[in-house]
């Protein structure tokens, strides 16, 4: 009875040995940062400062980009996006009022906001007002549209003319006005309103420089029978930007102004931007033009005029070619929209695409008749699908910029929104769209507009799905009204007043772009390291060569001297540049410098050669350290283990010797 009773405390005091030995409590750690949306996994590319990033993982919180990371983060939707690109929205600069039919299509375009800088409103608050109300999946937005303005005042004569002094001054205040509530820009159209004349053209681009707000221009001639006014278009818009000063942009220069002569005009566009003129143009990707066949561009000569003749034109949404007796019936009878097969070189499709400038605008809505070009549903699809992947005319990031990010960049002046659109930066708008870069085509044609494009598989527009691999999702309308600095009041985080930097005491630079973001002042990388004399080498796919530094975008630990360095903040992309925490540099250059850090501030004094420590010493020492302070409690742990252990023992022993004695 006596052994029996001895075993079971010595088993028992053996357990607790072990257990307090060997088994080390779960620390407690705080609760993982949970993102609304999680993208994982897929090929994220930056138009803004070109970086491809693969396997990266983006974090979307509260509408907005928060984090891009390669750490595993969590969210409250996951989105594998294994295989597939992670693009900015598509911003569709050139399009028309939206309906619930043509928005359908943009979305399965990958578009996330469609600007109505091709036309517009002549009322920007009944317009925006009406939209609000109604509300939309994606972001939304227009321009001054001048041939309406001009109704009450000369009538809706196309060729009518304004001369008298009183009448411009009256077109130019109702398009102040309308800008001052909300609208965008000031759109022309010369070629169907030919009366628009250079009296009223100039005051109103004197008002756009005032108010710095871009000019958009349907050109006022395409005729390529007459070679020595071909280019009369271009250049009469790059002369009013020349006297004004006013932004000019171009509206699809493939199809108005360039036709047969898209290089020369190409090159007079960067000819005027070399000068220090503010001109962009943008195409769309197809090599026949579409329109109106009661408009202006069909007056007596088109045929020599677009070199196309009747059985060119087709009617859209039918598959009716037209004869000499259908054109003339249909033009003194409708008002149909036809397509005119062969109008444009493919050559010079081509051409533009492959130019730095040219962006990409649709030109077209897909209306509830369904007359339409099938560019309204397919315009984007086919940039990636035919000119990207089956003919290589361009690289996918050259594509994504002129989808995204330079449209954003023309409208940023206007609308403040649009300086964080078009990109995927810590703080942009969450406006994504995620294709598969092997599938992704259009389907529509001239006969069926309606068809939807293939290969987009996720659109979010303000940090909300508004479609997924199902498709679209019904009654989300997340979309934003995207108006001028008027009206939009949005704050925009602004550089660190007179930060400066100081070296030994006597080498002094500002850094003009360092931010203050959540609290942190982060650093632009480039500026900072050709600062002190260190060479910065990004990759573009998250690596950062910085002499005997390797760092990487969003992951907090770096490499010095091939050791391994801990970083407070992960590396960033922001506002075009790439970004690191103040507070890391101290850590990253200790070896060669001593870094002192104030808030507007960094005071940077170099060591003497064996003044910092060796980085590998240092190391040895931290980690040795590092390992005595683990060991200890380890050690302490045992001997009280084993004090208890023999404590116990003994006491059973004694309780069992008292009992035996009672017996």
């Amino acid at each position: 009875m006596k052994n029996s009773r001895i075993k079971k405390v010595a088993i028992l005091a053996f357990v607790y040995f072990f257990l307090i030995t060997f088994i080390k409590p779960v620390a407690y750690s705080e609760p993982t940062e949970k993102f609304d949306i999680v993208i994982k996994g897929g090929d994220i590319y930056n138009p803004s400062t070109e970086h491809r990033l693969s396997g990266y993982n983006l974090g979307i919180k509260d509408g907005k980009i928060e984090r891009i990371t390669e750490a595993d983060i969590e969210g409250k939707e996951i989105i594998d996006a294994t295989g597939l690109v992670v693009s900015p929205g598509f911003i569709d600069l050139i399009s028309y009022d939206p309906n619930d039919i043509g928005i359908k299509f943009k979305i399965l375009d990958g578009v996330t906001s469609n600007l109505a800088m091709h036309g517009g409103t002549e009322d920007a608050k009944i317009w925006y007002s009406r939209w609000e109300k109604r509300g939309l999946p994606i972001n939304f937005g227009a321009s001054t549209f001048i041939t309406r303005l001009r109704w009450p005042i000369v009538g809706y004569g196309v060729d009518a003319t304004m001369t008298k002094e009183s009448d411009i001054k009256k077109l130019v205040a109702s398009a102040r006005k309308n800008i001052e509530e909300g609208a965008l820009g000031i759109s022309f159209s010369f070629e169907y309103v030919p009366g628009i004349q250079e009296q009223e053209v100039i005051p109103l681009l004197k008002l756009a420089k005032e108010y710095d707000v871009p000019t958009f221009y349907h050109l006022r001639s395409s005729d390529t029978s007459q070679p020595d006014k071909q280019l009369e278009g271009v250049q009469e818009v790059i002369d009013y930007g020349r006297e004004t000063g006013a932004a000019i942009h171009i509206m699809h220069i493939n199809s108005t102004g360039g036709t047969y002569v898209m290089e020369e005009a190409l090159k007079m566009v960067h000819d005027a931007i070399d000068e220090g003129l503010d001109v962009t143009t943008c195409i769309y990707p197809y090599d026949y033009w579409a329109t109106y066949i009661d408009s202006a561009r069909f007056r007596p000569g088109w045929q020599d005029r677009f070199r196309i003749t009747y059985s060119d034109l087709q009617v859209g949404g039918t598959d009716e070619r037209l004869t000499e007796e259908t054109f003339n019936h249909y033009r003194a009878t409708t008002h149909y929209l036809v397509a005119a097969h062969g109008s444009m070189p493919e050559e010079e499709i081509t051409m533009a695409l492959k130019d730095p400038i040219v962006m990409i605008g649709s030109d077209t809505i897909i209306e509830p008749s369904l007359n339409n070009h099938p560019r309204g549903a397919g315009n984007y699809s086919r940039l990636f699908g035919k000119y990207v992947r089956e003919e290589k005319v361009l690289t996918m990031m050259e594509a994504i910029k002129k989808a995204s990010y330079l449209p954003a960049k023309r409208m940023e002046s206007a609308a403040p929104s649009m300086k964080v659109k078009g990109r995927i930066e810590i703080g942009a708008d969450a406006d994504i769209t995620i294709f598969n870069p092997d599938t992704i085509i259009d389907k529509s044609t001239v006969k069926s507009p309606d068809t939807p494009s293939e290969g987009i598989e996720y659109v979010i527009v303000n940090g909300v799905i508004i479609k997924n691999k199902d498709g679209i999702i019904k009654n989300v309308k997340p979309g934003k009204a995207i108006k001028s600095y008027f009206i939009d009041k949005t704050l925009e985080n602004k550089p660190i007043d007179l930060f400066t930097m100081t070296i030994d005491e006597d080498i002094k630079s500002s850094l003009s772009d360092a931010y203050n973001i959540d609290g942190d002042t982060y650093v632009p990388l480039n500026k900072f390291f050709d600062t002190i004399g260190k060479k910065v080498i990004d990759n573009n796919n998250g690596d950062i060569e910085i002499d005997n530094i390797l760092l990487q975008l969003g992951t907090n630990t770096a490499k010095v001297n091939s050791s391994d360095i801990s970083l407070e903040k992960e590396p960033i992309i922001y506002k075009g540049n790439t970004y690191i925490y103040q507070g890391d540099l101290q850590a990253l250059l200790k070896d060669e410098y001593d870094i002192t850090l104030k808030d507007s501030e960094i005071h940077i004094k170099t060591l003497s050669l064996g003044q910092g420590k060796n980085e590998n010493e240092s190391d040895k020492i931290d980690k040795e350290v590092e390992s005595i302070s683990e060991k200890k409690p380890s050690i302490i742990s045992i001997i009280i283990t084993i004090i208890l252990a023999v404590g116990i023992i003994l006491a059973a022993l004694t309780i069992s010797k008292n009992k035996s004695g009672k017996q």
